[in-house]
């Protein structure tokens, strides 16, 4: 019996250990930065994106060999009927070597190096994308957050609201229709809770998605919707956002890239020689067998193919990259111009609501639930009021999701923090 208790004693032991140790979906804390972090380093898409990168890496690899051509080797061997001795074998050995020349292996090398840069500007490029989106995505769940925060002390409030109007009823001092639309109105704030929920529980699955997480992984958002506004004037952001963003230097190296090309395929149309050398016996009769010695050289006739149709090609990606370039940099200004109007509006909005709206809205919200309690106004007037009141909250939750939205934009078109 003892040792039964001991091993059941044991076992409890051991799952309590697991538990505590292993924790099951535990909750993670995460604030906006990182989340960033955690994107970027675990975000299918952009893990996609890198491979590109090692791609361009391993055509570099290629470009710094010694030599882009394998040596050939050759080798034969025949029998011959030979008068004086009948049937004797010669042998052959032939080794051939392809040489670059003109100095394409530079260009080469030149070409591959530049093909890595531009395509590390484009995954860096890509990084911008992702913090954008992970900024967005975070605001807008923080911001439904806050709304569902402010759902549910309407609920709250409306329950209270419910139970004064049916004890008012009971006393006789209120009629038992101002009593059911009361009830009514509880009920409808209760909807909203939920429907609000959902919609918060949807962001965290976009925001999921984006850091590359389980479906199933709890997260606690962990940040303020407030935050000290910063101006800048907008010729310094299109001043910082030539220099910053990826996208035009990764256009921009696309053209230096094309560059290099053409400068290959014109060294391309100088041939490169081919050595040779070989060793060869050939049996001679009773003599013995006379060995051989030689080398030579070959070199192909550009006659007919001289790149024509490579340049023409390379041509017309080199004036589509520098066409490229321009549109990035039109492109650029625009999301610039188009960010900082929306951040400015939005700042502005947040400004008047903090300086005129916010205070008066929670006072408000005290004066109208004391004075329905001793019967100052009736249930219709309390309505009235407290519609607005909820309405102007939820302005002010929506407008600080916009402002972060904004802002994330607005650092997305930059290329950086502002």
């Amino acid at each position: 019996m003892m040792q039964r208790q001991t091993l059941a004693g044991l076992f409890l032991l051991l799952v309590l250990f697991c538990f505590v140790n292993h924790p099951v979906n535990a909750e993670e804390l995460l604030t906006v930065n990182q989340a960033v972090q955690i994107a970027l380093k675990d975000n299918p898409d952009l893990l996609a994106a890198r491979q590109e990168l090692e791609v361009a890496r391993g055509r570099k690899v290629k470009a710094y060999l010694f030599n882009q051509f394998n040596p050939t080797i050759n080798g034969q061997v025949w029998n011959r009927n030979n008068p004086g001795s009948g049937n004797v074998t010669d042998s052959q050995v032939l080794l051939s070597q392809q040489v670059e020349v003109a100095g394409q292996r530079g260009l080469r090398r030149e070409a591959a190096t530049r093909n890595v840069t531009r395509v590390e500007a484009q995954v860096k490029d890509r990084e911008r994308l992702i913090t954008g989106q992970v900024k967005r995505a975070f605001f807008q769940a923080l911001a439904l957050k806050k709304r569902l925060e402010l759902r549910k002390q309407i609920e709250k409030l409306n329950r209270r609201i419910r139970d004064a109007s049916q004890a008012r009823f009971k006393a006789g001092v209120a009629p038992i229709m101002e009593s059911n639309l009361a009830e009514i109105r509880y009920g409808q704030s209760r909807k909203q809770t939920f429907v609000t929920e959902a919609s918060f529980k949807n962001g965290l699955v976009n925001l999921r998605r984006l850091l590359g997480w389980e479906p199933d992984q709890a997260i606690k958002l962990d940040g303020q919707l407030r935050n000290s506004p910063t101006t800048v004037p907008m010729p310094e952001l299109l001043q910082r956002a030539q220099v910053q963003r990826p996208d035009l230097l990764a256009a921009k190296r696309e053209v230096a890239r094309v560059e290099t090309a053409m400068d290959l395929t014109r060294r391309l149309i100088v041939p490169n020689p081919t050595f040779q050398g070989f060793y060869q016996t050939e049996t001679e009769g009773p003599a013995g067998a006379s060995k051989m010695v030689g080398g030579g050289i070959s070199i192909p006739l550009p006659l007919f193919d001289r790149k024509q149709g490579e340049l023409v090609t390379q041509g017309g990606e080199l004036n589509r990259g520098r066409h490229q370039v321009v549109a990035v940099t039109r492109n650029i200004e625009r999301e610039i111009e188009t960010a900082f109007q929306a951040y400015e509006a939005a700042r502005q909005s947040v400004e008047v609501f903090e300086a005129e709206v916010l205070d008066r809205i929670e006072e408000n919200f005290r004066f109208i639930e004391i004075a329905y309690r001793e019967g100052k106004i009736g249930l219709l007037q309390l309505i009235v009021v407290q519609d607005g009141l909820i309405t102007a909250q939820l302005s002010y939750v929506d407008s600080l999701g916009q402002f972060r939205t904004a802002e994330a934009n607005l650092e997305q078109a930059v290329g950086g923090k502002l």
